[in-house]
């Protein structure tokens, strides 16, 4: 059994443990990067990894994630929800991994790490574990997270915070970022262009809300191109739309760079912003977004970023922006350089790290 560690003020000297998927655009990935760069001692555990698949290494050798990656993730999470035993067996392995690294801090993303499995790494190496939730209200699962033993949880909801808060949990408000590696203005080729041009996009799974959106829209004769997986089950005209693949990272942001609009529905987010808010902030693109109280906090809206509250006055600001070219490209430049000055991965890390006290 590995020996409580001491804290170190030193960056190079703290251990920090990073678990979950290390895939492309995903939040582990994201922040293992940042520490590294930040100068801290980070190291990843990919729970896929250990079961035998990866995102990440699918991407890399196929552009995107085979059906025998998304079969072998599916076995496992209903296995993790209906056999103890197998829930148990998979978490003490992952528990070993991570003591195994001896870590000052463990960061943890998934709402499926047991209260248990929590408490036998916080007994074992005496580190810090904090949690940040990447999801919206709607995916917290058996609520795992409010019963397990974390110094802090962080949710990009403000929602989650107060529920967090009214079991007198040590909760803060985090919202996502954007990665300057990959989020930012790249230089279009020509192929770029006629790969990516277009008047709308979006990068996102296809569901029956965002589905009815793009409906309306390719009513109007639109030049629309959508990104990202369509469920077989969804029967929808915007199933056209769909490119037949997803992008990520840099190839996102040459998609967003070269539509001329970008929209952005939010899925379950109640009080709150989704990653992809400040993915398109970050490249550059001009972003229609759903109206949140909440996006007014992050970029000014009218000259960072643009809100529509029903299909109507979207249709409505398409045509008009569509119309206004240099109005639209003033917005995403401003947008852009604040979300370099204030929204990268970098704050976030800073805000978390400067509240758990390391």
């Amino acid at each position: 059994m590995s020996q409580p560690n001491s804290m170190s003020n030193v960056k190079g000297h703290v251990s920090i443990v990073v678990v979950g998927p290390q895939g492309p655009d995903t939040l582990p990935k994201s922040v293992l990067l940042t520490l590294r760069k930040m100068g801290y001692d980070a190291e990843p555990v990919d729970e896929r990894e250990m079961l035998g698949f990866s995102y990440k290494a699918d991407m890399e050798k196929n552009g995107r994630v085979g059906l025998l990656t998304k079969v072998r993730d599916r076995l496992h999470d209903m296995r993790m929800k209906s056999s103890s035993s197998y829930e148990r067996r998979t978490q003490d392995r992952l528990a070993s991994l991570i003591e195994a690294k001896k870590p000052d801090l463990v960061i943890a993303f998934s709402a499926w790490f047991s209260p248990a499995m929590i408490a036998r790494v916080k007994k074992n190496t005496g580190a810090k574990i904090a949690f940040w939730f990447p999801d919206h209200p709607g995916n917290v699962g058996r609520q795992y997270f409010y019963a397990a033993p974390y110094d802090a949880l962080f949710f990009k909801d403000q929602y989650l915070v107060r529920r967090a808060e009214a079991l007198g949990k040590n909760a803060y408000y985090l919202p996502e970022a954007c990665m300057p590696e990959w989020h930012r203005p790249v230089e279009l080729t020509d192929e770029d262009r006629k790969r990516y041009a277009c008047d709308i996009t979006t990068a996102g799974n296809l569901y029956y809300y965002r589905a009815l959106v793009f409906e309306r829209l390719m009513e109007k004769g639109y030049s629309i191109k959508l990104w990202g997986d369509v469920p077989r089950w969804l029967d929808s005209p915007a199933r056209k739309c769909y490119e037949g693949r997803n992008v990520t990272e840099l190839e996102k942001s040459k998609a967003f760079r070269a539509a001329k609009i970008v929209i952005n529905t939010f899925q379950g987010e109640v009080e709150g912003v989704n990653q992809r808010f400040f993915e398109i902030a970050g490249c550059g693109g001009f972003q229609l977004c759903e109206h949140r109280d909440e996006v007014g906090k992050f970029l000014e809206i009218g000259k960072e970023v643009v809100t529509f509250t029903d299909l109507g006055d979207l249709v409505q600001k398409i045509d008009y922006y569509l119309a206004h070219d240099d109005e639209r490209k003033k917005i995403a430049e401003r947008a852009e350089a604040r979300a370099a000055r204030e929204h990268t991965f970098e704050h976030r890390l800073k805000a978390m790290l400067e509240t758990i006290d390391l």
